[in-house]
């Protein structure tokens, strides 16, 4: 029996307004067509916020101030056990650029229902979509 191995992978739930950031992968590689929240696997030498940064910065051209983590989420995909860190954030610069995906949407907490996500991010989407008032929105 093979090994099975570990991995990190940290997700940014950006919110500007009343809407999510919400991106959906290219054809061709894992969960292709699916929507996810963006971010990407945890490289060695770095912390999870770092990793984060990283990936928003380099698949999407946005720089984020990164909140605190809103949700943990584990999934086995095959030969990979994976934990997903996701961070509430805010975008601090940049310029939203479709790098890697597929498409991108800001959609409102309640339509997220309406995409058809990731296996790991389907929990997250279904906690945000009933998440109503401040908590959602960042409004204070």
């Amino acid at each position: 029996m093979g090994k099975i191995s570990s991995a990190y992978v940290t997700a940014a739930i950006i919110r500007q307004g009343d809407r999510i950031l919400i991106c959906r992968r290219a054809e061709g590689g894992s969960c292709s067509g699916l929507w996810e929240f963006p971010g990407g696997k945890l490289e060695q030498g770095e912390s999870l916020e770092e990793c984060l940064l990283r990936e928003c910065r380099e698949e999407l051209g946005l720089h984020l101030k990164i909140k605190d983590v809103f949700a943990r989420t584990s999934y086995n995909y095959g030969d990979k056990d994976l934990e997903f860190i996701f961070f509430s954030a805010e975008i601090i610069g940049g310029e939203l650029k479709m790098k890697v995906h597929q498409e991108i949407e800001w959609v409102k907490p309640e339509e997220l229902r309406f995409y058809a996500f990731c296996p790991a991010d389907v929990e997250v989407a279904r906690r945000l979509s009933e998440i109503q008032g401040d908590n959602c929105t960042g409004k204070g």
